[in-house]
């Protein structure tokens, strides 16, 4: 098994909140995708929302890579051998 770091980062509950914003942008996309009959909209519309799901994660992964890159103090790593 191959050895990998475990990154950990504290985060406040506040900071994962949706904001109102995002609660509005999701009612809206929910009532599209429920007024949709035609399953190959229905298709297409999923695979944009996993497309989207994925940018997201990536962005996610790299700003948190670089905050832990950027705060070295205030994370604690562990490494693990396989």
């Amino acid at each position: 098994m191959a050895s990998f770091d475990l990154i950990e980062l504290s985060l406040d509950p506040l900071d994962v909140t949706p904001t109102l914003e995002d609660e509005f942008t999701s009612t809206v996309v929910k009532k599209e995708i429920d007024n949709l009959e035609d399953i190959d909209h229905v298709k297409i519309a999923s695979k944009q929302l996993v497309t989207l799901v994925m940018q997201r994660q990536a962005i996610i992964r790299a700003l948190v890579k670089r905050l832990a890159d950027d705060n070295e103090d205030n994370v604690r790593i562990q490494r693990f051998e396989g």
